[in-house]
């Protein structure tokens, strides 16, 4: 990804054709979670730096978990943009969409459309979670129980029991490639983004070999301690800086 794993997780194409809601009908477990509540919307600020410059606004980002026409799943949609400035030299115009079943939360589609610069890319991936098989455009991959795409595995961490120390092993595919994903709660740690100030547990997503969420460094997410767990902040490096992403607004929850 050469917009970073921020951008996996706040990623948006305007007016790319919606992918079909899958017709899944079985329930192959059920995490009896009670974190994740759909729709859940957020609102988020993209935030670069430069090598010897300060931190400046260059677009927006949302990160959305939506009710489907199909009840036993939702849709997990982030989108992003750059701003007309940064428009000029690094445009960027992506959508990524995760279909996952709620009971269990694991993918059973997956959706990129990615515009960056000068780079570009679309991939349409339908997950066969009974028969363990994942079928793209052109290849068809033997994958592991509950194997997760880069959207689906950070919301199944959030249906975790957090905890500072603690880390998490998950089967993952990134484009046509599998991978064992660790994810890391460091510690936790106060921050204070445009939404308001919040405590949080510091978690970071690592490989055993390079390729998902392709950056030059870490990426970091900070998710609330509450029951919500929801990433406040995001942050990486892209080839031409870092960047982050601050939560600015979060949209209404059922009941909320």
């Amino acid at each position: 990804m050469k917009f970073s794993g921020v951008v996996l997780f706040a990623a948006a194409l305007a007016g790319a054709a919606a992918p079909t809601v899958p017709m899944d009908t079985t329930d192959l477990r059920d995490l009896k979670q009670t974190v994740l509540q759909a729709p859940e919307e957020l609102l988020f600020d993209i935030i670069w730096g430069g090598w010897s410059f300060s931190w400046v606004h260059a677009g927006q980002a949302t990160l959305d978990l939506l009710p489907t026409s199909n009840p036993k799943v939702w849709q997990i949609r982030s989108r992003a943009w750059c701003n007309g400035f940064f428009q000029t030299f690094y445009p960027v115009e992506d959508t990524v969409s995760s279909f996952i079943n709620l009971r269990g939360i694991y993918p059973l589609k997956f959706q990129k459309i990615l515009h960056e610069g000068s780079y570009h890319a679309r991939l349409l991936a339908e997950y066969d979670q009974q028969k363990h098989l994942l079928k793209t455009q052109d290849t068809t991959l033997s994958i592991e129980p509950f194997t997760h795409d880069v959207l689906s595995a950070f919301y199944y961490i959030r249906t975790q029991p957090l905890a500072v120390g603690k880390t998490f092993e998950l089967a993952a595919v990134s484009g046509k490639k599998k991978y064992s994903l660790r994810v890391i709660c460091h510690k936790e740690e106060t921050v204070e983004v445009p939404a308001g100030k919040f405590p949080c547990f510091l978690v970071e997503p690592v490989l055993k070999e390079d390729g998902l969420f392709k950056a030059k460094g870490k990426l970091w997410i900070w998710v609330t301690k509450d029951a919500r767990r929801i990433p406040v902040k995001m942050q990486s490096k892209i080839p031409v800086g870092s960047i982050k992403a601050d939560l600015v607004s979060m949209g209404k929850r059922p009941g909320g």
